[in-house]
């Protein structure tokens, strides 16, 4: 999933969010996402949208971004 720009997950209950994304994901929708924060690996630069409806983020993520 290296060159991944678009990811849409929707009607999938995990019990917690991802190991690893890509570095160019431009738009990211997750319905239900499980976790409290994004990944602190997720590189944010060309990331455009983000849509997570119904999800656990407390916080997009801890650290520095």
């Amino acid at each position: 999933m290296s060159k991944l720009r678009l990811l849409k997950i929707n009607n999938v209950l995990l019990s917690e969010g991802p190991e690893e994304l890509s570095d160019m994901l431009r738009f990211l929708e997750w319905h239900f996402y499980p976790s409290k924060s994004l990944p602190t690996f997720l590189q944010v630069d060309e990331l455009v949208e983000l849509h997570m409806p119904n999800s656990n983020i407390e916080q997009l993520w801890y650290g520095h971004k």
